[in-house]
């Protein structure tokens, strides 16, 4: 991909110049590529799409390429008109040093850098072509601003970053103008990011216009009189702020350069500085693009066994590992490859498993009856540095650590690479070192043991309980077409979309699909709630034909023929905050608030002989809340061991305990969790069905009660524009882009993000260790932690050692952490999981 540097004193002619806007490029590649940063939280989303748009470049053309920056400077322009780009909005604060950068990787790879003091890289680039053309080179410059078109010529032509190249064919066709005209057409229509007026009302069409019938600027206020009394009141009224325009969009010519295009040669680039540099911002994909990648010494073939600390790699047949059969398998340790055939009597003779996904493997050994727990997971590690890295594949290309496919060998080395380059690291942060120590790593064996264990299910029940659902759900669906005066598909949303707003005339809630279609969305239908008996009716079929078809259908089938229990599969990678989830089936969204949630929950039944002991956190976000926003309020409250709602109330309302009502309570409790998730006093209202003023109100009165949690949210908000992310109390990271976007409803999202995850994500950090300190109290006791669902775990346990199950389950749960709030758990015994709810 690079040229030598040549030897020889004379360098010859290139055969095309290359200048690239680099200023431009990269400020466009900041808004244009999706967030990024790396796993120390440096934002990078403006240096890599710089890369990847100027590598493209080099790979296809270009032996001198030019990269053009703006100097630090102000420049002749903005001593001409003070306001000039006053109008943009200001560089985010982390567009600079991505900028900085970039143009030390620009040096790295051999280009020629060039910055003016005094004149905007425009003014160089344009200088540069008119040299270049003189000199009888093809010129293309690479830029996404439009100015640089009045520089086209049949030798120069700009390329868009999306590829496009603009000769002088293509600006007529495109707007209507000559690359002659280009100046006159910006002057008459401005360009307000960089502050430039034009003239007010005339838009491209009406200047393009313009200037076909008058052939300039000059031309145009030369007959002033034969135009259109709007037109000639604008340009009458604007004619300064054209001339301005005019002064400020053309670009100079004439910047003093002393430079030999014969010197601009691409040189070899720094390689092992390139590579640091790429390295330390994970840029895998490009490391790999560069061939700077230190190519491993072949791999040697080795006899089997390979050394117990082997990393392994192997392939299955399907996701859930309960129900799958392995079809590859090999081992990759110090250099050397060892492969075998799938024989779960070759895991016997590992301490443990080390691999991405190590756990699935466990579990399927488990299954035959092999117990090898999951050791070292390079995934795992990798999710704590960026929760982002949810994907193998994706983790693997990032690091640069290989590649991920179907082969065995090469997951196996990619797991030993990505996991060698991600341990370096982990001295650099303790608290990431301590959450892979003691409590991803750990749960991943605790997790094995649940998947394998399963749970049993009362398929009879369930079966009876489908039943009675669908004979509800073709009830529900004669009312709902009577209702609507006629038959119709309720699960069509086109001729749902008919019914309700062209049939029945109901007023729309405003909100549209992408096509630009009336939603007909379960929250845009909560909003027309009361307009019409038929919205009721078609919620609660959603509600019932989803659970019918997500569980009571589904879930018999699942039951596994050797266990005769249901799995389901863990994924510790699979969320933002730090929560498990659960999949194949999903277990974890049953809901837990509707008769038909329990009634679902009912059907989870104990072994014959055993009982379900379901243990779960009291409030466990609203006390971790208390804990790090230290208000002495609420820390008091759970102290005391007073009802948290209650006292809000009390609070809020200024009234005594006993005098709180059950509607006050409710207020009061809506606004406890809703603080969590950022309610707005516009969903507060709609909740507690209150005016909005009375909303606002409320919430007021709520941060006067508990003031230090207005004060943490204010703090954690600031420090993550400050960082990038934000932090659990034990460390845990999650990056939040968009605090700062200009459009509100996307920065209130952001906000919501930011101060949510360090209550969520501690919560589900100590509900992890919790597990990870139970499993040898209840291999003791001969118990077994058969689900976990967010704040809830549910074990099962022999009936005559109910009582001392479940205390050492409350004790370990409550003295998971030492809060300067009292951890409380609920425990409950039963039969079923709704009994023992």
């Amino acid at each position: 991909m690079f040229s030598s540097e040549p030897s020889s004193a004379e360098l010859p002619r290139p055969d095309r110049i290359w200048l690239v806007d680099g200023h431009h490029l990269a400020y466009r590649s900041y808004f244009a590529f999706e967030k990024l940063s790396t796993s120390r939280g440096e934002p990078t989303q403006a240096v890599f799409g710089f890369l990847r748009t100027l590598l493209k470049l080099l790979k296809e053309d270009g032996d001198c390429v030019i990269v053009v920056f703006d100097p630090p400077t102000r420049t002749f322009r903005h001593d001409a008109f003070e306001e000039y780009k006053a109008g943009r909005a200001p560089t985010p604060d982390d567009f600079h040093p991505q900028l900085e950068k970039i143009k030390e990787l620009v040096d790295l790879l051999g280009l020629r850098r060039l910055e003016v003091p005094g004149y905007e890289a425009d003014d160089v680039i344009g200088t540069l072509a008119k040299k270049g053309e003189q000199e009888g080179y093809p010129v293309r410059i690479l830029t996404g601003d439009r100015d640089s078109f009045q520089l086209v010529s049949e030798r120069v032509q700009v390329m868009l970053p999306d590829g496009r190249l603009m000769n002088p064919q293509a600006v007529q066709e495109k707007y209507g103008v000559s690359v002659a005209q280009w100046v006159d057409y910006r002057s008459l229509v401005g360009d307000s990011s960089d502050n430039l007026p034009g003239a007010k009302g005339i838009g491209e069409k009406t200047a393009a216009k313009l200037l076909q019938e008058w052939g300039s600027l000059e031309g145009l206020y030369a007959n002033l009189e034969a135009l259109a009394p709007k037109v000639r009141a604008s340009l009458e009224e604007n004619r300064d702020n054209v001339r301005l325009s005019h002064s400020l969009s053309q670009i100079h010519t004439d910047v003093p350069l002393e430079l030999d295009f014969r010197d601009c040669h691409r040189r070899e680039p720094d390689r092992p500085a390139l590579r640091e540099a790429l390295e330390r911002l994970e840029f895998g994909s490009i490391l790999r693009d560069l061939n700077l990648l230190a190519a491993p010494p072949p791999s040697e073939e080795a006899a089997w066994p390979p050394p117990p600390d082997a990393f392994l790699g192997y392939t299955l047949d399907r996701a859930q590992p309960m129900w799958a059969t392995w079809v590859g398998f090999a081992a990759f340790a110090q250099g050397k490859v060892y492969r075998s055939q799938p024989s779960l009597q070759e895991l016997r003779r590992f301490p443990e498993i080390r691999s991405i996904a190590a756990k699935d493997l466990s579990v399927l050994a488990l299954k035959e009856g092999v117990w090898v727990p999951p050791g070292d997971d390079p995934l795992l590690l990798a999710y704590l540095y960026d929760p982002s890295n949810t994907d193998p594949a994706s983790t693997v290309r990032r690091y640069g650590a290989g590649d991920w496919n179907n082969e065995p060998v090469e997951r196996a080395q990619a797991a030993h690479e990505l996991w060698e380059t991600l341990q370096r690291r982990m001295g650099e942060n303790p608290q990431m070192e301590w959450l892979y120590r003691e409590v991803e790593k750990p749960l991943s064996a605790v997790l094995a043991r649940v998947e394998a264990r399963g749970i049993s299910l009362d398929t009879d029940y369930l079966g009876q309980l489908s039943e009675e659902l669908g004979k509800e759900i073709s009830y529900l669906e004669a009312e709902i077409h009577r209702l609507a005066g006629h038959p119709f598909n309720v699960n069509s949303r086109d001729q749902l979309e008919v019914v309700l707003y062209d049939e029945l005339k109901l007023n729309a809630s405003g909100r549209k699909t992408q096509t630009g279609k009336r939603s007909t969305a379960a929250s845009a239908l909560e909003e027309l709630l009361g307009q019409h008996q038929i919205i009721d009716r078609i919620l609660t079929y959603r509600e019932l034909t989803k659970l019918k078809s997500t569980y009571l259908d589904p879930l018999p089938k699942l039951i596994h023929p050797k266990t005769g229990r249901l799995h389901t599969r863990f994924n510790q990678t699979g969320t933002a905050t730090g929560r498990l989830s659960s999949t194949d089936p999903n277990l974890q969204n049953i809901p837990v608030r509707t008769e038909i949630g329990r009634r679902i929950r009912k059907a989870f039944r104990a072994a014959p002989g055993m009982k379900l002991i379901a243990a779960d956190y009291s409030q466990i976000e609203l006390r971790v809340l208390a804990h790090m926003s230290g208000d002495e309020n609420l820390i008091r409250v759970f102290r005391e061991g007073k009802d948290i709602h209650t006292q809000t109330a009390a609070w809020m309302f200024g009234l005594d305990l006993d005098k709180v009502g059950a509607e006050q309570r409710r207020a009061a409790k809506t606004i406890n969790f809703g603080v969590l998730y950022g309610m707005s006093a516009h969903r507060l209202s709609n909740e507690l069905s209150i005016p909005y003023a009375e909303a606002e109100n409320f919430i007021e009165r709520y941060f006067a009660s508990y003031p230090k949690v207005r004060a943490w949210i204010e703090q954690v908000l600031a420090e993550a524009r400050h960082k990038g992310y934000v932090e659990t109390l034990f460390g845990r990271r999650r990056f939040v882009a968009d605090l700062d976007s200009r459009i509100r409803s996307v920065r209130e999202a952001a906000e919501r993000m930011a101060f949510n995850m360090p209550v969520q994500g501690t919560a589900a950090d100590l509900i992890k260790l919790a597990m990870v300190k139970l499993q040898p109290e209840l291999k003791r006791l001969d118990a077994h932690l058969v689900l976990q669902v967010h704040d809830e775990l549910l074990v099962e346990a022999e009936e005559s050692r109910v009582p001392e199950v479940s205390e050492a389950v409350r004790a370990v749960m409550q003295g998971a952490w030492q809060l300067e709030v009292p951890l409380e758990v609920g425990i409950g015994v039963g039969d079923n999981w709704l009994e023992a709810k």
